[in-house]
């Protein structure tokens, strides 16, 4: 009686709260003044010994430049490093897009490398941003596939862009308003009274897209991938990975058996979902992914990992529990011999998501005071003259920490230690990761929809205000797989940097030789903000190679293409997604550049403008020509 009656208290509590749910930015304002307060005095301690508070927008609140009053601060590029912007500008990023397209488009300047003729870089993020009302987070956005074909002499790209039409995206399109919720607080209208107990949410398609053996396939973790067709991106239906991925949402109550999974499929329960970050291993050859699901009540992810060739023929398979694990890993690494998952510490308070009160994503409750876990799980399958492990290694990593995406994992110690022993290769794991600077206390994510009123219109609130948000910086993990000592700092070179979506080339995916990082650039002063360029990092040496768009320019992630026969690594090119403003333009404009790997600095070998603004997307991958 008494447990019965706490739960209706609390689920009384939950529809109070949940009523003033429309004035929710105005209740965190108090919270984000305090956090900015400390957040000002925090950067302007660290950029006291290099930059002058006030120079060039340095000591303003981040982003609160008018462009109408001072665009020459943003013109300026003695500015670039410093991250001096303006959000009247990166308001524009979660901007719904304008339709679909499909057009040609031409070399403003250069022309597409040899490398790039012919082939396809696809790329996919959230594109659709309301329905009758605007959305509660931009990544429950509805996803927007994108193809650029390159043509044969490299003068031009035929763009098409197509929203990928779910079960689930094409019923609210009929519809003309929400009708599924979404993981990040998207409800229907109604309240908690037309949401309460409806444990179904959308697949949104918007995180990652891939092409192998034939299929391109939009990738959601919280859901199944969907297969789109591989010229005009039509959407052609949820793929379960041959049976693989069992229809449902994806998490278990642990009912008993014989009747429990009998009544939980009943209720659209018990289903697997796919990872939105499979990696190809250059080991190998194979494309390497996982399917989870959660076992809610005891508090575990359940695992199954896939290795596949380029016929879709099953090579391997290792399933694996990650005991007292509520949330899954979002990225994963392979090396030789292991899968390596790292376990950020967070848990989930599932009432208010049952109750109809919030989204699944807003009950995951930070756990900055217990250690994060790295995972380490033997392959299912070998590389020739290595020595395969037999159990999974599960050792404690630093507390406060929260990693995001994985730019590369090795066997042995990192390259910047030098000549290494043959006891040390066997022994250390690296891992290089793009995570938070700190983790904090609180709702998860909680402060990504809060912000202050800016000096200067914006077209919408979902942007995130990066006053309030942690900085992201590329970290270097050293794991003994044999003692279980994690040993954590930032890559050489990356003290200062705030970047994001960090890759390597992919001949070098897995491999300890692996010396060079590249991912987008938004700073140089160890504060969060938007991506306004490119960077090389030399993992041996700490050297970097940047080149900053602009002040009033937002590049997505970079996508690495090996040269033909080319003798170094950096025989490479990046191709970048850039949204670029201006005083003409201040809605923005995209453009798609090349940059040649061995020397970012140069900048771009070609640009090509397209004729619309793309939301500010995700991840993607390039296609040669076939």
């Amino acid at each position: 009686m008494s447990r019965a009656f706490d739960a209706c208290e609390r689920a009384r509590a939950i529809a109070t709260a949940s009523n003033a749910r429309c004035d929710r930015r105005a209740s965190h304002r108090a919270r984000v003044a305090s956090h900015r307060a400390a957040t000002t005095s925090r950067d302007a301690d660290k950029g006291a010994e290099k930059f002058v508070p006030g120079t060039l927008g340095w000591g303003r609140r981040r982003g609160s430049i008018d462009p109408r009053v001072d665009g020459d601060v943003l013109e300026d590029a003695r500015a670039h490093g410093y991250c001096v912007y303006t959000h009247a500008d990166w308001a524009h990023a979660y901007v719904s897009a304008d339709g679909e397209h499909a057009y040609e488009s031409a070399c403003a300047f250069g022309a597409a490398p040899e490398e790039l003729r012919g082939g396809t870089l696809y790329r996919i993020g959230p594109g659709l941003f309301e329905r009758e009302k605007e959305y509660a987070h931009m990544l429950d956005g509805d996803g927007l596939a994108l193809r650029f074909r390159f043509s044969s002499d490299g003068a031009s790209v035929a763009f098409t862009s197509r929203f990928v039409r779910t079960r689930e995206f094409a019923e609210e399109d009929a519809a003309g308003k929400v009708l599924y919720r979404g993981t990040f607080g998207t409800m229907r209208e109604g309240g908690m009274l037309n949401n309460a107990f409806d444990l179904h949410t959308k697949n949104l398609a918007n995180t990652n897209i891939v092409r192998w053996g034939g299929r391109v396939l939009a990738l959601y973790e919280a859901g199944q991938p969907v297969e789109v067709d591989a010229e005009t991106l039509a959407t052609k239906g949820v793929d379960d990975l041959g049976g693989r991925l069992e229809p449902g949402q994806y998490f278990t109550l642990g009912l008993p058996e014989p009747i429990g999974s009998t009544i939980e499929r009943s209720a659209g329960l018990g289903g697997r979902a796919f990872t939105a970050h499979p990696h190809i291993d250059s080991n190998t050859g194979y494309l390497v992914g996982w399917g989870w699901k959660s076992r809610i009540t005891a508090k575990a992810v359940e695992i199954s990992l896939w290795e596949w060739d380029e016929d879709w023929r099953e090579m391997g398979r290792r399933d694996y529990v990650m005991e007292g694990c509520e949330a899954a890993p979002h990225d994963f690494g392979v090396t030789e011999k292991w899968y390596v998952m790292i376990q950020n510490r967070l848990s989930i308070d599932p009432l208010p998501f049952l109750v109809g009160a919030k989204g699944a994503g807003e009950c995951l409750i930070s756990q900055p005071q217990e250690p994060l876990l790295v995972h380490l799980i033997p392959r299912s399958t070998q590389t020739p003259n290595v020595a395969k492990p037999v159990e999974p290694v599960i050792a404690e990593g630093p507390r406060e920490s929260f990693e995001i995406h994985v730019a590369l994992a090795h066997d042995g110690p990192p390259l910047s230690r030098g000549e290494t022993t043959s006891e040390d290769l066997e022994n250390w794991v690296t891992v290089y990761t793009a995570g938070w600077d700190k983790l904090s206390p609180g709702v998860f994510l909680g402060e990504w929809g809060s912000s202050d009123p800016w000096p200067f219109p914006v077209p919408t609130e979902l942007s995130p205000d990066f006053n309030n948000i942690p900085r992201t910086l590329l970290w270097m993990y050293e794991i003994n797989a044999v003692t279980g000592e994690v040993k954590r700092q930032p890559a050489p070179g990356c003290e200062d940097l705030c970047i994001d979506h960090p890759h390597v080339s992919p001949l070098f995916e897995g491999k300890r030789a692996c010396r060079y990082v590249y991912a987008s650039l938004s700073n140089e002063v160890r504060v969060s903000g938007p991506p306004l360029g490119y960077v090389r990092i030399d993992l041996k040496t700490g050297e970097l190679q940047k080149w900053y768009a602009s002040n009033r320019s937002f590049c997505e992630e970079p996508v690495i293409v090996p040269k033909a026969n080319g003798a170094n690594e950096d025989d490479a090119w990046l191709i970048g997604l850039i949204a670029d403003h201006s005083r003409e333009n201040p809605a923005g404009i995209s453009r798609v550049v090349v940059l040649d790997c061995a020397d970012i600095a140069a900048g771009p070998v070609c640009s090509i403008p397209l004729r619309n603004r793309i939301p500010h997307g995700l991840h993607g991958m390039f296609v040669g020509r076939e």
